[in-house]
């Protein structure tokens, strides 16, 4: 799938702009961004439940717009405008299967009978975990080719948490299907993706794989003969926290130059820490006036 320079207005006010990345079949990307950045925007507008003010979204190449057919290959369920709320999960599933010619019910009942949600309960009478699980079967069920998840573990207890990426991971395994997930669980959503992409000022502000990003990026703990930031944290840093002389620093581009700058500084310690996908967050898209820093 190829997002291509796509545009989103609502209310006369410009949400998303100029967004752009390409998804691989079985690849599955997070979708980060602050509240408000415009992330459920960005699915709704994939998922042509949104009609575009620019760009196109593209399935081998072809517009959706040009082969409605194509739609079907993408699935999203937005669950604050659901219609079924009175119906039972086969009489839903009954209906995904009218609109998703590939929709497997066979493998939907055994889904529900596996983790034990009755084809006859209503949806409505489900506890909210009851329901992100069924959420997930018929997301599977639909053998769309790209399937978009809107914080799918919010308000899940452990278990079923853990249910659920399991169920996941078991498909996209079989299915190759592709998967773009937002998730404010940064922790949770980082062994599960293959790419990481930054919502920010209305665009995609980075497209980063952890792995290519801990070649080049550089995490230390630093603590300085004084209280004060040194100009090289300011100008070739991010800095994640700081309490006393102590400072956790992110560098996104580690140089020998900058090796040598620091050793340059006599600090007492100088320890690299493991980045992870909550440091690229906080670098990012977290601002000064964010922190409380008491010295």
């Amino acid at each position: 799938m190829t997002i291509n320079k796509l545009h989103k207005r609502i209310d006369q006010k410009s949400i998303l702009e100029e967004i752009s990345f390409e998804q691989e079949p079985g690849e599955i990307l997070g979708l980060v961004g602050r509240n408000g950045a415009g992330k459920s925007t960005l699915l709704k507008s994939i998922a042509s439940h949104y009609l575009l003010d620019g760009g196109q979204i593209l399935i081998d190449q072809v517009s959706i717009d040009e082969d409605r057919r194509l739609r079907t290959q993408i699935f999203y369920l937005d669950e604050d405008h659901l219609f079924f709320k009175n119906l039972t999960l086969l009489q839903i599933g009954r209906f995904y299967q009218q609109a998703y010619p590939q929709f497997d019910e066979n493998q939907m009942t055994t889904l529900l009978a596996q983790y034990r949600l009755p084809l006859k309960q209503n949806y409505r009478q489900l506890s909210k975990g009851m329901r992100g699980l069924f959420n997930i079967i018929l997301a599977i069920s639909s053998h769309a080719r790209y399937i978009l998840l809107d914080e799918p573990f919010d308000g899940l207890d452990v278990i079923i948490r853990k249910n659920v990426i399991r169920l996941l991971l078991d498909q996209v395994g079989e299915q190759q299907f592709s998967l773009l997930i937002t998730s404010h669980n940064l922790a949770e959503l980082e062994p599960l993706i293959d790419r990481t992409l930054i919502l920010k000022d209305r665009t995609i502000s980075h497209d980063y794989r952890l792995e290519t990003l801990r070649q080049t990026a550089r995490k230390l703990q630093l603590v300085l003969k004084n209280n004060e930031i040194p100009a090289l944290v300011k100008e070739k840093g991010r800095l994640l926290n700081i309490s006393g002389r102590v400072m956790v620093v992110y560098f996104p581009d580690y140089t020998d130059k900058i090796k040598q700058e620091l050793s340059a500084l006599d600090p007492v310690l100088c320890e690299a820490l493991p980045i992870t996908l909550e440091d690229v967050f906080e670098a990012n898209l977290i601002n000064e006036q964010d922190y409380q820093v008491f010295v």
